[in-house]
């Protein structure tokens, strides 16, 4: 469930540099979860791996986001409070090129196959194993 607070958090975190040691450092990553505290930890989890992560807990501040920049991964939670990460990773594919990592809490073959046929490349379950979702990214991005 969304928090009350949800509504001051709505616009996306500033982007960081990445560091210079990850190797994912010319990566752009949208991060899209309603839980606020989920979207901080892969951010904190992300972003010394190089990626430039970007967090949203909506559909509405995810496409605002991507009216902003231009981003490589999509990773979104597929239940949004106001739509959902397959309505957000169709509208994002006919603005850029770009290749998403769905995350639900829901797993059977039909919920996959939802994803998959949005555009979404990887589905997985919650709880994630993070490094899971990291070799995930790295296999969407060709990075090492």
């Amino acid at each position: 469930m969304a928090s009350v607070n949800q509504a001051t958090q709505e616009a996306p975190c500033p982007q960081n540099e990445p560091s210079s040691d990850g190797d994912g450092a010319s990566v752009r990553v949208l991060m899209v979860d309603d839980h606020i505290d989920t979207g901080r930890a892969m951010k904190a989890l992300l972003e010394p791996l190089g990626y430039q992560v970007t967090t949203a807990h909506s559909l509405t501040s995810a496409l605002e986001a991507a009216r902003a920049e231009d981003f490589d991964i999509l990773i979104s939670d597929i239940g949004l409070p106001d739509g959902t990460g397959i309505e957000l990773m169709n509208h994002l594919r006919t603005k850029m090129a770009i290749k998403g990592i769905a995350l639900s809490g829901f797993g059977m073959e039909e919920d996959i196959a939802k994803s998959k046929a949005a555009g979404f490349a990887e589905h997985f379950t919650k709880p994630i194993e993070f490094s899971l979702l990291e070799t995930a990214i790295r296999g969407l991005t060709n990075s090492r």
